[in-house]
């Protein structure tokens, strides 16, 4: 009595209502409702961001960045494609799509007329590659549908992970998406447009190299009367199979929706030898709207009617493996009705809003005859039952799911059975059959990371918005056109700080599953995932775990190293080169790249904090993978028919590539030294050393010289730059009275051997040695082969130097390093600039390498009036300088020898690189 009295008289608290919908919502879903492309955010796999400016007559460009400053992930700064505007005129843009590869960006604007820009070395660079001046120029041109063609690359399909006898299973299983694919790997965009034409437009032409766009064309249905005019269309591959199909080609699915709210679907050929679409007209569903069974009282009151719901989404859901079994659903269509109520446009109440998923499932169904056919007399029986009837197409409608909220795009996360439903005011991963809410996963399963307790945080509401190639992160355009960044991350549940070990388990393992299934796919990028990664691990490590005795996961640096150690268990990657000669390819192998590259990262805190030594060994294993590479190719690669080797841009590259190397082989025998001495001045003598002093000493000094020996991989690498190395020695002394320019190069590059403290012949001793050293300590102590690759594995990772390897590095700082004492000027070699290498984190080298930034890629220091170019992921710089001409170093230098991609920097960007 007391409450309600309190109620009556205003003392209880006030009702919390949702924030009212932003005006611009209502004019969103109009856009959606009246065409099917009108998508004006995309990211693509790259990591390039696209969006349309607030004027609607430009693309401007963004992309996922490492901050150089504090090693934070953030959106880079703003680049505008103004040839845009040039290209399309006066008409607005209305559509954006990446090419599946990420490297194409199809431009659409309002009249049906397409463009089409090229990535070009930069994320943030685009060049055109198709103009669309011979496009018509009516609405009914229009595109109301689009699908780019898939590549011949093959997908992986993860099963949900268990967790049996302490261990936790995975499977991973390759899968290929068939369907149409245009000429020579090319790429290649269907379009359907208003009128029901369907237009096909590819690069190059059957078995000829061509890079020119053509197109084919053809009608869908004859269209006789305005209600006829289609307002979406999409498509999707018919089938999936793994890597043992040998059909690569098949039709795809086309299903139509226009303003009589009629539903057709069709299956479609394309034959790009003779340039022409065949279609087979397979279903036809007439007032295609949300079943009568969905209205409900709340909405009824407030006018609701099926029939008031606008087509907002129209999708066709390709096959999937099932995550439990390994058969294929069916392909379906996915259509959203949005409902909005009117009469709330202008008022600051909650505005009721709902989305309606209707789905129709295709199958395919072959009729047989009945039985009574049998009974007739043998010959015609047996004629009968020989009867092969044609397949029909069964389309069946499947239970509406409703949800109260507003879609703006539905997105599928990589071959899995997941779906991204991209609300106004969020994102919810469904499953992609049930469209179900994806359930949380126990302590024991693992299906992905969105189903371990992470997502993305509710903010304010938006009007377009993407996700990232891998669904960890998300950019969102709100009222006032301003793209944020949004990274996945612990749901509310989590708010309080309860975080205990096990949990710790599961979602370590789910971003190493994840991260493992994007690094599979072609270009291997994860940055949105490492973003994800390390905001939890920032936010939620040293403070919010719950508990006193987590010896095993009581820092974010056990947490990465368990990460990263799970990368390569769950890759199957052998980093043990310590018995076996591994062959070049199996160093060069990109999987490698990728996990380094990312152990790097998660050592780097910006350049106001020194990067970890694990960061450094990865970091330096990159850069002599780079130039290992680099010498391999430019020695058997020809461009033109002629030697690179006769190329004198080719040498003077090469001449700063061995000048580093050669001063990274002298900082490696001056650490060992240095070393050496500093057991001398403690009394230490190097046969009693004992690991962890060796260890606290090569945390306190930061250095992974003596690293870069000990880790079989890097020494390995380091072995195999010798032979290049002997080779461009002799080569330079050969060829130096070649006519100018090429022989003044030759001369420089022999200069650059004739200067260096430590020869190529004395360090290839030093390994050779050391390298025999560590074999025999590895047969004397028995070690088991699967004991040798966990070593192996573990100190490429934690760097810390194992008891087993002990007696090798005593040997290594005594007897080996004072014989090669007697070989080299030892203090000049203490005195040599080393800043530049990146290895030296003292006021002197910081000082040097903010005054000298360093081209990561040429080795050499940036002009003052330069442009420059900076990795997303690691943050070293790169001349901007275009090449004259196609080169195999230009081809090289795509990608930042990490494997991350290029940014371009505005002028007003200061040259600081990140290690």
């Amino acid at each position: 009595m007391d409450d309600g009295l309190d109620d009556l008289f205003g003392d209880a608290p006030p009702m919390q209502l949702p924030d009212p919908l932003p005006k611009g919502l209502f004019q969103r879903v109009d856009e959606l409702s009246l065409s099917g492309c009108c998508q004006k955010l995309v990211w693509s796999k790259h990591g390039c961001i696209a969006y349309v400016t607030s004027d609607g007559r430009n693309v401007g460009l963004q992309h996922l960045m490492c901050d150089p400053h504090d090693g934070n992930w953030r959106l880079g700064k703003d680049h505008v494609v103004q040839e845009v505007s040039l290209t399309h005129g006066d008409h607005e843009i209305v559509n954006l799509a990446w090419s599946h590869s990420g490297n194409d960006l199809a431009i659409i604007d309002i009249s049906g007329q397409i463009s089409i820009y090229n990535i070009y070395i930069s994320i943030n660079r685009l060049v055109i590659s198709r103009r669309c001046v011979l496009d018509p120029e009516d609405n009914l041109s229009a595109v109301v549908g689009l699908m780019w063609l898939h590549n011949d690359r093959q997908s992986h399909f993860i099963k949900p992970a268990f967790k049996t006898e302490g261990h936790w299973n995975f499977s991973l299983s390759p899968m290929r998406l068939l369907g149409p694919r245009a000429p020579n790997h090319r790429p290649g965009l269907v379009v359907v447009t208003r009128n029901g034409t369907i237009k096909v437009f590819f690069q190059g032409q059957a078995g000829v190299q061509d890079t020119r766009w053509q197109d084919f064309k053809t009608e869908i249905e004859n269209i006789a009367s305005p209600s006829e005019l289609l307002t979406h269309a999409a498509m999707c591959v018919e089938k999936i199979a793994d890597n043992t199909c040998k059909d690569k080609d098949s039709p795809m699915l086309l299903t139509t929706y226009n303003n009589d709210r009629e539903l057709r679907v069709y299956r479609v050929e394309l034959d790009f030898e003779r340039l022409r679409l065949s279609l087979q007209h397979l279903k036809v569903l007439n007032d295609c709207a949300p079943l009568d069974e969905n209205k409900t009282s709340p909405l009824e009151s407030y006018g609701f009617l099926p029939s008031h719901t606008q087509l907002s989404s129209l999708s066709f859901i390709p096959p999937a493996p099932q995550p439990r079994t390994r058969e294929l659903s069916p392909p379906y269509i996915l259509a959203a009705f949005s409902y909005l109520a009117e009469g709330f446009q202008d008022s600051s109440a909650h505005t009721p809003q709902y989305t309606a998923l209707c789905r129709w499932e295709l199958r395919n169904s072959t009729p047989k005859l009945h039985p009574s056919f049998h009974s007739l007399s043998s010959k015609k029986a047996s004629a009968s039952t020989n009867v092969d009837l044609p397949s029909q197409s069964l389309l069946t409608r499947l239970d509406d799911v409703l949800v109260p909220r507003t879609l703006l795009a539905v997105q599928e996360v990589n071959v899995s059975h997941t779906l991204a439903m991209i609300y106004s005011d969020g994102v919810e991963f469904r499953e992609k059959v049930s469209l179900e809410v994806l359930p949380r996963d126990g302590k024991d399963r693992i299906s992905s990371l969105g189903q371990t307790g992470f997502g993305f945080p509710s903010g304010g509401p938006c009007l377009h918005a993407a996700l990232s190639p891998n669904a960890c992160a998300g950019a969102f355009v709100d009222e006032q056109s301003i793209v944020s960044l949004s990274l996945m991350q612990l749901g509310d549940e989590f708010a309080g700080g309860l975080i205990d070990e096990s949990f710790l388990e599961v979602a370590n393992e789910a971003f190493a599953m994840q991260t493992s299934l994007a690094s599979l796919s072609p270009g291997g990028h994860a940055d949105d995932i490492l973003a994800s990664l390390e905001t939890f691990s920032n936010q939620h490590f040293d403070k919010h775990i719950q508990g006193e005795s987590l010896t095993s996961w009581n820092n974010s640096d056990t947490f990465k190293y368990r990460f990263l150690s799970d990368i390569y268990r769950i890759l199957g990657l052998n980093v043990d080169h310590s018995m076996e000669p591994q062959p070049v390819p199996s160093i060069s192998n990109p999987m490698i790249q990728r996990v380094l590259s990312m152990q790097a990262k998660l050592g780097f805190a910006g350049e106001t904090r020194p990067p970890t030594v694990s960061a450094l060994v990865a970091l330096t294993m990159l850069n002599i993978r780079y130039t290992l590479i680099v010498f391999t190719t430019t020695m058997k690669g020809k461009q033109g028919g002629e030697s690179e080797l006769k190329n004198p841009e080719t040498v003077r590259l090469l001449v700063e590539l061995v000048s580093w190397l050669m001063a990274l082989i002298g900082f490696i025998v001056d650490e060992i030294f240095t070393l050496g001495n500093f057991l001398e001045d403690q009394n230490l003598a190097s046969k009693s050393i004992a690991a962890n002093v060796l260890n606290q000493k090569i945390q306190e000094t930061n250095s992974p010289a003596i690293l870069l020996l000990l880790i079989s991989s890097s020494r390995a690498i380091l072995q195999y730059n010798c032979k290049p190395l002997k080779a461009l020695m002799q080569q330079a002394k050969q060829a130096q009275q070649s006519p100018s320019p090429l022989g003044p190069a030759y001369r420089e590059l022999d200069l650059v051997f004739h200067r260096s403290l430590v020869t190529v012949l004395q360090f290839e001793r030093l390994l050779s040695l050391f390298d025999g050293n560590v074999q025999s300590e590895y047969q004397l102590s028995k070690t088991s082969e699967a004991d040798r690759k966990t070593i192996e594995k573990d100190l490429l990772i934690n760097c810390q130097i194992p008891e087993v390897l002990l007696e090798p590095v005593r040997e290594l700082l005594g007897n080996t390093a004072e014989s090669l004492r007697q070989e080299v000027n030892v203090a000049e070699l203490y005195f040599t600039n080393v800043g530049w290498l990146g290895l030296t984190n003292d006021q002197n080298s910081k000082k040097w390498r903010k005054q000298h930034p360093l081209d990561a890629m040429r080795k050499v220091e940036l002009r003052k009036d330069a442009r420059a170019r900076r990795c997303t992921r690691c943050c070293a710089l790169m001349d901007d300088a275009l090449p004259q001409r196609p080169s195999l170093m230009m081809n090289l230098q795509r990608t930042c020898f990490c494997g991350g991609s290029w940014a371009v920097l505005g002028e007003d960007e200061a040259l600081n690189g990140g290690f």
